[in-house]
């Protein structure tokens, strides 16, 4: 049974002057779902996530909740419906945690506020860091407390934009485990990030922009595998560049990036990698050689350069 789309946009365009950030573009947002945008910088990541948030009016194209058509900005009824974190925080640096997240309860009206903010503070594993001001947390625990404002009135549908930017490993991984969650409980999540491990990791379908265009969508695994898989090879001084003459010409190839000491192979999906790191390994110029899959600018420029190559 197909799921109801929650929310879409059908063919919006948004020009800043003769800047064009969204050309035509369309999407559709089923419910219980985690839908990732991914791409480079200047792609027009945020700017989608603002026009489905209501923070950004269309120029072109119309936007739909649960089907009915709504425009900028966004009824009250709507907003209540949505939490959103931002890339900027937006937290009261001088506020305790605690008192954050009371301000933002007494904003949106929550019933039983003390209960509330006292359940996610528990959830987020901030209860111990309740006094503390904002302003002395690490960026991972305030990128905790921002999910936990955002979900304070409980909605259906939360907008995350890279929502683990500056933050470190542990804590990134933290963060994932709430997204992860929110998945379980039936939440639908609009989530922007630069990191394909991220949109492996949390999303169930990945769109890809460039330009403020869809280059591309489907799950991680098949964009993963549209890629194929890399392989380096890293070598003594000067014996890499004789060697990618030999490997040019392997069956599966489709681009070497090479330096004096090292290659990257880029081999077809499909194709096997036996033929390239058998060559690699037979050469005693060769210090080692690793198999590995694509990272997300492997994945952008080949999904870019097959998109053009087939234009």
């Amino acid at each position: 049974m197909q799921r109801e789309a929650l929310i879409e946009l059908d063919r919006v365009s948004k020009r800043f002057g003769r800047r064009v950030a969204l050309d035509s573009f369309s999407l559709s947002i089923t419910r219980g779902s985690v839908v990732g945008l991914l791409g480079p910088n200047g792609a027009g990541k945020t700017t989608v996530l603002s026009v489905v948030a209501g923070l950004a009016r269309a120029t072109e194209g119309t936007v739909l909740w649960r089907g009915r058509p709504v425009a900028s900005p966004f009824p009250s009824e709507l907003r209540r419906s949505m939490g959103v974190v931002t890339q900027e925080t937006a937290l009261y640096d001088e506020l305790t945690v605690r008192q954050n997240l009371r301000y933002a309860a007494d904003l949106f009206g929550v019933r039983d506020r003390d209960g509330r903010v006292a359940e996610l503070l528990q959830l987020f594993g901030l209860a111990d860091r309740a006094r503390d001001r904002v302003g002395a947390l690490s960026g991972g625990l305030q990128r905790r407390l921002a999910l936990a404002r955002a979900l304070l009135h409980d909605p259906d549908f939360l907008i995350l934009d890279e929502p683990t930017l500056g933050v470190d490993v542990e804590a990134r991984h933290a963060l994932w485990g709430h997204v992860r969650w929110l998945r379980r409980t039936g939440k639908t999540v609009l989530i922007s990030t630069n990191h394909l491990d991220e949109a492996e990791a949390l999303c169930d379908r990945i769109v890809v922009l460039r330009n403020g265009s869809r280059l591309t969508e489907g799950p991680a695994a098949e964009l993963l595998a549209r890629t194929g898989r890399c392989i380096e090879i890293d070598c003594l001084d000067g014996a890499a560049l004789p060697l990618r003459d030999r490997i040019a010409q392997l069956p599966g190839v489709t681009k070497i990036d090479a330096t004096e000491v090292a290659l990257t192979v880029h081999v077809a999906n499909g194709s096997s990698t036996h033929a390239v790191t058998d060559t690699a390994l037979l050469d005693e110029q060769v210090a080692s050689v690793r198999v590995r899959a694509p990272d997300m600018v492997e994945v952008f420029q080949s999904l870019a350069e097959a998109r053009d190559g087939g234009d």
